[in-house]
């Protein structure tokens, strides 16, 4: 079983001059994803603001904005530099915004905000630690909440966390998890049936369903029975020959 991870298509720049179709890229509403993170992240795109300026692009040369890039002056005297502090994207070109990328004065990536489905509403985000990706959530039932954690170590998902009881609270409460080896395969499976934020079960899936061994290719070949008494032994016929592999 393989870890639900779909990756976002990354888009190539071009760049444009400021127009007056700014307002054609709408901000996606984040419903139940709402933080006080995100709240403060998000405030990185008001172009506004003291020191920032705000650059768009028509990456498809449509005539239309689809990337829109917000900048933070930071230093003094001769330091003085512009940082990317917010990136927008329309991936799809409908006017409206999808992806919302958030950086730090330092120029570090801290969150990611996408609309996957494009209807509308942020379905995934995406947490960042020293530029690595440590954490995403997910809606996966649109309902505006998250109902899914999936963990990050060394680059790689190793632990997700699924609510599959509904219920009215916007807290997310974790009743189901699966663990993954270095191949991105279920390894541990737990299951929370009384709701009280303790797995009550775990099984081990190569317990469940143990993986048989593939045959070497060094396995000699079973040996021929020898014939009936009275009879002559049908003639072998010759293996075909090997084809050279393209390396020799």
């Amino acid at each position: 079983m393989k870890r639900w991870i779909s990756m976002a298509a990354l888009v190539a720049l071009g760049c444009s001059s400021p127009s007056t179709n700014a307002r054609r890229l709408v901000l996606r509403s984040a419903t139940g994803l709402q933080t006080t993170t995100a709240r403060e992240d998000r405030s990185r795109c008001d172009a506004t603001r003291p020191g920032r300026s705000s650059s768009e692009y028509d990456t498809n040369s449509d005539g239309m904005p689809d990337v829109r890039k917000v900048f933070q002056t930071v230093g003094e005297a001769s330091d003085v530099h512009s940082v990317l502090v917010c990136r927008e994207v329309d991936l799809n070109h409908d006017g409206s915004k999808d992806v919302f990328r958030f950086y730090n004065d330092e120029g570090r990536t801290l969150r990611e905000e996408e609309d996957r489905d494009f209807d509308g509403r942020i379905d995934v985000i995406t947490y960042f630690e020293g530029g690595d990706v440590v954490r995403r959530e997910f809606d996966t039932n649109t309902d505006g909440m998250v109902d899914m954690r999936l963990y990050f170590r060394d680059h790689r998902a190793f632990r997700a966390e699924r609510e599959l009881q509904a219920d009215s609270s916007p807290d997310f409460h974790a009743d189901y998890w699966e663990f993954y080896d270095t191949h991105g395969n279920v390894v541990r499976i737990g299951w929370d049936y009384d709701h009280d934020g303790r797995a009550d079960r775990w099984d081990r899936i190569d317990r469940l369903a143990p993986q048989r061994p593939q045959a070497s290719a060094q396995q000699p070949p079973a040996p021929t029975p020898a014939p009936a008494p009275g009879t002559t032994a049908a003639p072998t016929t010759p293996a075909a020959p090997t084809t050279p592999s393209a390396a020799q």
